[in-house]
């Protein structure tokens, strides 16, 4: 093992797990789930709130599928692109499924959809955190990338999992959700193994304070994006029932 092999096996990377939520923050985490699970029990009632569902899903993974192709591949070293375009391809599989999903729900499947208004102001504020820690690393704003990509992945996790136990094995959307669940989880195990890669040692004091601010931009929307959806469920679960 080289010197800096030793180094690296010896660098704390612990921030690269989801922390556990404490004081405020737990209570806020626990608002949060059980705001947005009674608001997909809502949403699940039609199928224009099946459909509204389907359509953020679609945003979130063509969001990502862009930043891929945008941000990741034309800077990632040699090494690392062939992991990028599988993660791509992932990504766009699930495009086409949600897409595919939507269609059977009357949906327009094909059409780019643009992330809603907060989600949107949510990455504004990552890609400025980008920009004020990528002179801390010294493969610049990769660093960054990967770490914003490690959390929307975590996050999607939590998402994932929420829905899929708030429907049930017996729902027809289950199949679907848990499959770009295991993928998701997938990718964050890629996204944790790539940052041990390019992370030095001594960044990771730097990596460490990065997540925590992105983790913080991301649960500063989370009471407003769980009244949102609140207010989304109550507005469209009435009507005719969803397919089941």
């Amino acid at each position: 093992m080289s010197a800096g092999e030793a180094l690296a096996s010896q660098a704390d990377f612990s921030c690269l797990d989801m922390p556990r939520p404490r004081g405020l923050g737990a209570v806020q985490a626990r608002l949060v789930d059980r705001i947005k699970r009674v608001a997909l029990q809502r949403l699940h009632r039609s199928v224009r709130g099946e459909r509204l569902l389907l359509r953020i899903y679609l945003a979130g993974e063509d969001a990502t599928e862009r930043a891929l192709l945008d941000e990741l591949l034309p800077q990632s070293p040699p090494w690392l692109e062939r992991q990028v375009e599988r993660h791509l391809a992932d990504e766009q599989r699930h495009v086409t499924l949600f897409a595919a999903a939507l269609g059977e729900r009357g949906g327009e499947g094909t059409a780019r959809l643009e992330p809603d208004w907060l989600s949107r102001r949510k990455i504004l504020r990552w890609q400025r955190l980008a920009r004020r820690y990528a002179g801390h690393f010294e493969h610049g704003l990769l660093v960054p990338a990967y770490a914003t990509g490690l959390c929307a992945e975590q996050m999607a996790q939590r998402v994932l999992s929420r829905h899929c136990a708030v429907i049930g094995a017996e729902h027809g959307l289950y199949p679907l959700l848990s499959q770009v669940l295991a993928d998701e989880k997938a990718h964050v195990r890629l996204c944790q193994g790539t940052l041990q890669r390019i992370v030095a040692p001594h960044e990771t004091v730097h990596l460490a304070r990065l997540l925590k601010d992105i983790r913080r931009v991301d649960a500063s929307f989370g009471v407003t994006g769980a009244l949102a959806m609140y207010l989304a469920g109550w507005v469209l679960g009435g009507g005719r029932g969803a397919i089941r």
